[in-house]
């Protein structure tokens, strides 16, 4: 009797597993370019700064091209910051900025910590067939004087 109700259970098992597999298969699909990339940002010049980072998703769907999370712990309380995208289609060290794209903005709160995102829609017409790398360097900046920046991160585009 147990015997038999141990293979029903593995029938189970089996058949939602493979019921499930295209959704961890679409999963994989969206990530096969570009992996996820957690960016940290580091103080420029006497900015106070306890941690912060910028999370870089590509989902590379119909509608929704990437997404990004800015993150501030520990910044100056109540101030308001700006994100920048400064990318280059070439130099694999961001000196030689090809184009500045602004996403958004946020304020921090009493202790210095804020948080905000952006969604990068599809273009119409869709990204290239091939896969395009980009360099990018996150720049936050407060009253247009830059705070924190990322390294220069190698970002694949399209596809």
């Amino acid at each position: 009797m147990a015997s038999r109700k141990l293979r029903r259970h593995g029938a189970v098992f089996v058949v939602l597993a493979f019921a499930m597999l295209p959704l961890f298969a679409s999963t994989a699909a969206a990530d096969q370019f570009f992996h996820t990339t957690h960016a940290a940002l580091t103080p420029i010049g006497g900015a106070p700064l306890q941690s912060g980072f910028v999370n870089d998703i590509h989902t590379q769907g119909p509608v929704i091209a990437a997404q990004e999370r800015y993150v501030l712990n520990g910044a100056k309380p109540n101030t308001t910051y700006s994100v920048v995208l400064l990318i280059s289609t070439a130099d694999p060290t961001c000196t030689a900025v090809s184009f500045a794209f602004p996403s958004t903005s946020f304020t921090t709160n009493g202790t210095g910590n804020g948080e905000a995102g952006f969604t990068f829609y599809q273009s119409s017409p869709p990204p290239p067939p091939a896969p395009q790398q980009w360099y990018i360097r996150w720049v936050v900046s407060s009253g247009g004087v830059p705070q924190y920046q990322t390294a220069c991160v190698p970002v694949v585009i399209g596809a």
